[in-house]
């Protein structure tokens, strides 16, 4: 093995860079799972892809949960507690050895005294990446930033537990609809779901284990994080943005002023754009489907700009803050535009769930509620009809 792949330059366990807690790191993410690990794999980096292929009773997360475990650390999380730290301890084991184990994490030998009273377990796939794996998942990253359609499907030895008492590793393929514009097809990828789409259906498009003909198979929708886009990079903004961030949104901003909207106010954001006017908002910032639309600007012709070009595009959610007169004087001059009572009605405003905010920071944690409800689908039930 070269230096890179040296046991001895591995965080011990429980233990991580410079001694934190439990190897976990901080290192900024990419836009998706799939963007991180084809920089690593590039960059010559020993990877380990930790995946919860099936859970049990009440384990903190379901099927399809991923993690990376680097020389650096733990990047992510599946689930926390003692269940976690197993799944990092084995993670952290087929990085040392580089090779992968299906492993798995449940309640035996806790004590009645630990933190796990509420019961459950999970099998964890512990999944040593090669190199040449890099323009595979640059591919999937590609897909998924452009709002394509793939899975992953990854062969499983059906007998025991461990995927390494023979030397066999787990056999990773990516499916994808169509391939993106000057994309080159690479080793393991499949143009066509057909293959894919019964498991999909038999799991109802959730990822987990399948049966066929006694192999054992695990298939993963791509899934790409949802996209908040802030209309505005003023006080409130900022405090939203760290708290989408940190709960999973990929954040851009947008303003009309420079100085409101640049890498150094928001080194969370993926893009920070100034745009005058809020003019060509659409198209600049290629709203789509995965979109989430916060307008908060600085002034009510802004909001009201914002407002009538989100309604335009299909973003998943679209909400504006503001007061209950602010939001019918935006509305009356939407409505002699011609836009449509039942769109004016799908828009969030005031934005957030009702919680008496005050602060900027009592407001982005209302606002980022919303959103995370809107993503779940339980928001209709949560929020007041004004």
């Amino acid at each position: 093995m070269g230096k890179k792949n040296d046991a001895s330059l591995l965080p011990s366990a429980g233990e991580g860079p410079k001694g934190t807690p439990e190897s976990l790191v901080t290192t900024p993410w990419e836009d998706t799972l799939e963007a991180r690990a084809a920089a690593l794999l590039t960059g010559g980096e020993p990877l380990v892809l930790v995946t919860v292929v099936s859970r049990t009773g009440s384990a903190p997360r379901e099927a399809g949960t991923r993690a990376l475990q680097t020389r650096n650390g733990f990047e992510g999380t599946v689930g926390g507690g003692l269940l976690e730290a197993r799944a990092m301890e084995a993670a952290r084991n087929s990085l040392a050895s580089g090779l992968s184990a299906r492993v798995s994490c449940d309640m035996s030998g806790f004590t009645p005294n630990s933190d796990m009273i509420c019961g459950g377990g999970m099998e964890v796939l512990c999944e040593v990446l090669a190199p040449r794996q890099a323009e595979m998942f640059a591919l999937a990253a590609e897909v998924l930033r452009l709002g394509g359609r793939g899975a992953w499907l990854v062969e499983l030895r059906q007998d025991g537990v461990s995927l390494h008492g023979e030397g066999e590793t787990p056999q990773r393929r990516l499916f994808v609809d169509a391939l993106p514009e000057h994309a080159v097809l690479t080793e393991g990828v499949t143009v066509g779901l057909d293959a894919v789409t019964p498991l999909l259906e038999t799991r109802k498009g959730r990822p987990g284990l399948v049966d066929v003909d006694g192999r054992i198979l695990y298939v993963e929708p791509l899934d790409a994080p949802p996209v908040l886009l802030l209309c505005g990079g003023g006080h409130v903004s900022l405090e939203v943005a760290r708290l989408a961030h940190s709960c999973g949104f990929v954040v851009d901003v947008v303003d009309d002023r420079e100085e409101f909207s640049n890498a150094g106010r928001f080194p969370m954001a993926r893009h920070c754009r100034v745009l005058p006017g809020y003019e060509n908002l659409v198209q600049t910032c290629d709203i789509g489907r995965r979109h989430f639309v916060a307008i908060i600007t600085r002034g009510h012709s802004f909001d009201r700009e914002a407002l009538a070009q989100a309604l335009t595009s299909h973003a998943q959610y679209v909400g504006m803050i503001g007061s209950r007169t602010k939001r019918e004087q935006v509305y009356a001059a939407l409505r002699k535009q011609g836009v449509p009572d039942a769109e004016l009605a799908a828009v969030c405003c005031p934005i957030g769930l009702s919680i008496e905010a005050e602060t900027p920071q009592q407001i982005a944690v209302s606002i980022v509620a919303e959103l995370l409800a809107a993503r779940a689908g339980t928001l209709v039930r949560l929020r007041f009809d004004d």
